[in-house]
C-alpha cells in the first residue's frame, strides 16, 4: 500500500475545496432559470413553465431550452433599427401567407400573433411568432412546443407571461 504525506496531499485538498467555494460558469452566456424565476429586459419578463437553460447567442438574441424532456423551444431576438420591425412583420406575413395575425394591446406593448401548427420528426408541434411593440423598442419571438401539452399551450399562449408592466 503507497501511503502519501499529508504535506503532499494537501495543496490538492486546497486547490479542490476553493474551486468548489468559487465556482466559475463554465459558459458565461448561459444562465439556468428555476421555476419562478424571471429574464427581464427592457419591458420583456419571461417566466419559464419549467427549469430551462436560457443562452445569450449574440448581443440581442437568447434561446431558453427545458432542461429536461426538451417539449419546448423559445427563441427571442430585440430589433434595435429603425424600420426592423416593420420588415420582420413582412417576413412572417411571407411564411403565414393569407392569415392575418391577431393583434392586441397590454401594458401599452402592441402585440402582433401569429400561430401555426406543424410537424417535425414526426412530432406535432405548435408554433407561435410574436411581434412585441412598445413605443421604440421592438421583440420578435419564436415559441415552439409538443401540440399535444394543454399545459405548455396555456402557458405560451398567454402575454401577459412575456410584458413587463413598466
Amino acid at each position: 500500500m503507497i501511503r502519501l504525506p499529508f504535506s503532499k496531499i494537501f495543496p490538492f485538498l486546497f486547490i479542490l475545496t476553493s474551486a468548489s467555494l468559487y465556482p466559475v460558469p463554465l459558459d458565461p452566456d448561459q444562465k439556468v432559470y428555476q421555476p419562478g424565476e424571471t429574464f427581464t429586459e427592457d419591458f420583456i419578463r419571461i417566466d419559464f413553465p419549467e427549469k430551462a437553460l436560457v443562452r445569450t447567442e449574440s448581443r440581442k438574441r437568447w434561446r431558453a431550452v427545458p432542461l429536461k424532456d426538451r417539449p419546448w423551444l423559445a427563441i427571442w431576438r430585440k430589433l434595435d433599427r429603425v424600420g426592423e420591425e416593420t420588415l420582420g412583420t413582412k417576413v412572417l406575413e411571407a411564411v403565414f401567407p393569407d392569415t392575418t395575425p391577431e393583434k392586441f394591446s397590454i401594458y401599452r406593448t402592441e402585440i402582433l400573433r401569429w400561430s401555426k401548427e406543424d410537424n417535425s420528426g414526426g412530432n406535432p408541434l405548435q408554433l407561435y411568432f410574436f411581434l412585441l411593440r412598445k413605443e421604440d423598442k421592438a421583440y420578435t419571438f419564436y415559441i415552439a412546443f409538443y401540440k399535444e401539452r394543454q399545459d405548455l399551450k396555456e402557458w405560451f399562449s398567454n402575454p401577459n407571461r412575456y410584458l413587463n408592466p413598466q
